[in-house]
């Protein structure tokens, strides 16, 4: 199961385009068999044609359910889990001294020792910041080989889980990172984190901030496992 989880977060993407294109496959193989049932005089020929059809709907139902796996272990478990997540490319390495680590609640911590100027960085919300209606997360994903970037939020709505926000494949140095609107969360601490992982799914130490927010809404965000 590990093994399945650490390849998930690694190649998640390059896992979404085989799937999309063996679905393609899949649902030509199926149109081809139609087509030839529905021409061919010959029982023997339309028992052949029905075989590939069958075929190509249980390979269709294999696909959808390896992704289903593949997108739940990439939103309800941690790259943390992967111990190859914390690797880094000998030109990637952390220099910066670690700061402490702040526990806000019970469900919330964070460590920004992972934040790099111009290369790994949340820039707006600042943190500590105090946050109120809609909000551009702003900041720098900006590393060789870069493959992708999320930004993620945790606290007491997602019990202790880190959520997805937004994903991005394209380098930014002081750019925007997402999206976010405080009403549809509850009131309280939380933090997001972003990272940064290169193509070979190398994943620098994430930089999280801590944040409050102001409103309370009601579309809340939920999760069910802990990093």
């Amino acid at each position: 199961m590990s093994r399945f989880i650490e390849f998930a977060n690694q190649y998640e993407w390059w896992i979404y385009s085989g799937l999309g294109l063996a679905a393609c496959l899949s649902l030509w193989l199926f149109w081809s068999a139609y087509q030839r049932m529905e021409v061919t005089p010959f029982g023997l020929e339309k028992s052949n044609a029905r075989r590939w059809q069958f075929l190509a709907l249980t390979i269709l139902v294999f696909l959808l359910g390896v992704l289903a796996a593949t997108f739940a272990v990439n939103r309800y478990f941690p790259d943390d889990f992967n111990p190859a997540a914390s690797a880094l490319t000998p030109n990637l390495r952390v220099t910066a001294t670690p700061t402490p680590t702040l526990v806000l609640s019970a469900n919330v911590e964070v460590d920004s020792s992972g934040c790099q100027p111009n290369v790994s960085e949340i820039i707006n919300p600042t943190n500590g910041e105090r946050l109120s209606g809609p909000y551009e997360i702003r900041g720098t994903a900006n590393i060789p080989r870069l493959a992708f970037y999320k930004v993620e939020i945790s606290g007491l709505t997602t019990n202790g889980a880190w959520v997805t926000l937004s994903v991005g494949r394209e380098a930014k140095v002081d750019g925007s990172l997402g999206a976010f609107n405080t009403n549809n969360y509850p009131a309280g601490e939380y933090a997001f984190r972003l990272v940064v992982t290169d193509n070979e799914g190398h994943s620098l130490p994430p930089c999280v901030i801590a944040v409050t927010l102001a409103q309370t809404g009601l579309n809340v965000p939920t999760a069910t496992s802990v990093p």
